[in-house]
């Protein structure tokens, strides 16, 4: 009987840091990553809180006052990303074939987020799932989210209930 020998391809985080550049009068996080051959990319940019008209608008629309550290959070193909068309699908020909892709995209997402709230101690991280899809991605994701960063979900937020507030355990402090 021979057993043939599987490899398993995991994520590849290709940055080392988080990048950082300048975002209106912020400095926003670039993080880029890899499964298999599908290259990705995550934006932190800080909320802006110095604002006091948007300041309110933003804290009404999580329902809690925003302070300072909190962080919007965006993620896509870097292709997409370059290209300025957020959140196209993949032709099908390039789309993986894996079982566990969705699932080593999550791992890949709570490493990298656990990874800014260790360096940059965020007290809140926001999400908008832009389609149909992601919103199912993230609602089966935050079922179980890293509660050594998440103390507290909300979800539903927003124009169509497709944002989500992160608060971590640096909120109150």
């Amino acid at each position: 009987m021979h057993t043939k020998l599987q490899i398993i391809d995991m994520p590849i985080y290709l940055s080392e840091n988080f990048v950082e550049f300048p975002h209106g009068e912020l400095t926003a996080h670039r993080f880029d990553f890899c499964i298999e051959t599908h290259h990705f990319v995550v934006i932190f940019s800080e909320v802006i809180t110095t604002d006091p008209a948007y300041h309110e608008f933003r804290s009404e629309e999580v329902g809690f006052i925003i302070p300072a550290a909190c962080y919007d959070v965006k993620f896509d193909r870097l292709e997409n990303f370059q290209s300025g068309d957020f959140y196209a699908l993949p032709p099908k020909e390039r789309c993986s074939r894996k079982l566990n892709f969705a699932d080593e995209l999550a791992e890949s997402l709570e490493t990298i987020i656990t990874l800014h709230h260790n360096v940059y101690h965020a007290r809140a991280y926001f999400a908008v799932a832009e389609t149909d899809k992601l919103k199912r991605f993230y609602d089966r994701v935050l079922q179980q989210p890293p509660h050594d960063v998440v103390y507290d979900v909300n979800t539903g937020l927003g124009e169509g209930g497709r944002g989500y507030a992160l608060k971590t355990r640096y909120f109150n402090h």
